[in-house]
């Protein structure tokens, strides 16, 4: 598309220092994703800093569509009365094709699991899907690129949704409290609006948890659509308000973990019930209540697309974890695990070492808390750890800009028995080194992560690489 086409969109107050006719195909806010192709959103009530401005024009971008003039530029401006119509005229123009159905998943923990499990599922059935959040942008399964944020800017989240063929697709995404505070969605159309639980978490900046809470339920009251479908976790309590208002909307409510719909673990299969219908899961690879119950609210969203429970049952023993979540390392040396886990909140916490209880015995834990980040967190996972967890190591997480050692210190306060090893390898190094015969290490905090954030820098480091690299260096 080209910059004189804007005109035939968007509604131009006034143009200036437009010269040289360019070319762009795409558009957004986010000056680190600005390119020779791509228009920067400049709205004057987001207070953007002029040294983001002036990095995308380092890299080399057409033009701007503003509200608001800015001074000593000389590429092109486009100065528009209303900046949120300029944004969905032009997206609509440029990403023409828009998904069949859009799921959205929010909840405390289990967000990027669900989706994973979603999409495997669809993959598996051979209907075309695209998947965002925080593991990344996916197409059918494979990667195409990372993402910054677990929910992206709204321009973002359209692009990526949009894919390029006749055929139908789904696109499912997390949908964080963050964005849904900042209604990054805005009038996305969502027909699906799925929750896996509630608990304590960014409370730095949602301060209290009603205030967290209420965020979440802005999927379901703000952007789900009239007669959409909304898929609820069945324990999840005090939730009245909100069942009144879907109903109001014509909202279709489905439930998981109640007897309609379930995953139940024996001793020798897992059985999954959806309304009078049960059936024996062999071989499933999922095997904690952890991932039964992100499952469980999979298995629903889907059947809310009209796929039949028979489709479903047959691809569910190929459905497998996404990387960093319950990921498993066997130690054969002691017939020991080492399970790496995103789990970076109390909950979270509290339920991998639950799952991991074996006959008694409790596993063992390495972990730490992100630094400028909720602190209210520290004392509630040190006196978790304390009480369900064998050996304990406290080592760093991501300190960021604040000092790691007071963030150990936080932690360590309400649980005095832990080791504390502030370099993360010479702690995974130790945790390994004191394993015991048929015991089980978790490593949480970090799962899939690449990098750690000290200060400013993000140093790559990946707590699986690690794990495999002490263990192969100990059997040589």
């Amino acid at each position: 598309m080209l910059l004189s086409n804007l005109e035939n969109f968007i509604n131009i107050k006034k143009t200036y220092n437009f010269k040289k006719n360019k070319n762009f195909s795409s558009i957004t806010s986010n000056s680190k994703l600005t390119d020779k192709k791509t228009l920067l959103i400049y709205d004057k009530n987001k207070k953007i800093k002029k040294i983001y401005v002036d990095e995308a024009i380092r890299n080399k971008i057409p033009a701007i569509v503003t509200n608001k003039y800015i001074n000593n530029l000389k590429i092109p401006q486009f100065v528009v009365p209303n900046i949120n119509l300029a944004i969905n005229s032009l997206l609509k123009n440029i990403y023409t094709k828009a998904p069949y159905k859009t799921i959205a998943v929010t909840g405390t923990n289990g967000k990027s699991s669900v989706v994973w499990y979603i999409s495997k599922i669809l993959t598996l059935l051979n209907y075309d899907n695209i998947s965002v959040g925080t593991l990344g942008h996916f197409i059918n399964g494979k990667k195409i690129n990372e993402i910054n944020l677990t929910t992206p800017a709204y321009e973002e989240l359209y692009k990526y949704g949009s894919l390029n063929k006749k055929e139908k697709y789904i696109y499912t995404f997390e949908a964080s409290s963050h964005a849904l505070e900042q209604n990054r969605l805005r009038n996305y159309t969502i027909n699906v609006a799925a929750i896996t639980n509630i608990s304590n978490d960014h409370l730095d900046y949602h301060k209290t948890f009603s205030r967290y809470k209420r965020s979440k339920m802005k999927l379901f009251n703000n952007h789900l659509e009239n007669q959409g479908f909304a898929v609820i976790n069945s324990k999840l309590k005090n939730l009245t308000n909100l069942k009144i208002n879907l109903i109001k909307k014509n909202v279709n409510l489905k439930y998981f973990g109640n007897k309609y719909l379930n995953l139940r673990k024996t001793k020798e299969s897992v059985y999954l019930t959806i309304n009078t219908n049960k059936y024996k899961l062999n071989n499933l690879k999922l095997s904690t209540n952890i991932e039964l119950e992100n499952l469980e609210c999979a298995i629903a969203c889907c059947l809310v697309l009209n796929i039949s429970q028979n489709k479903i049952v047959k691809v569910l023993s190929k459905v497998s974890n996404p990387p960093g979540r319950l990921e498993i390392v066997e130690y054969k040396k002691k017939n020991s695990k080492i399970v790496i886990d995103y789990a970076h909140t109390p909950d979270a916490l509290k339920k991998i070492l639950h799952a991991y209880k074996v006959k008694n015995i409790k596993p063992s834990l390495l972990f730490g808390c992100g630094g400028e980040r909720d602190k209210s967190k520290r004392k509630v996972m040190g006196l978790i750890a304390n009480k369900y967890a064998n050996r304990i190591y406290i080592t760093d997480d991501n300190p960021r800009y604040e000092n790691p050692s007071e963030i150990r210190k936080n932690i360590l306060n309400f649980c005095p028995r832990a080791t504390e090893i502030s370099d993360r390898k010479k702690a995974i190094k130790l945790a390994i080194k004191e394993l015991e015969m048929n015991e089980i290490l978790i490593l949480a905090g970090k799962g899939h992560e690449k990098f750690q954030i000290i200060k400013n820098k993000k140093l790559k480091f990946d707590d699986l690489k690690v794990v495999k690299q002490l263990i192969n260096d100990r059997i040589r």
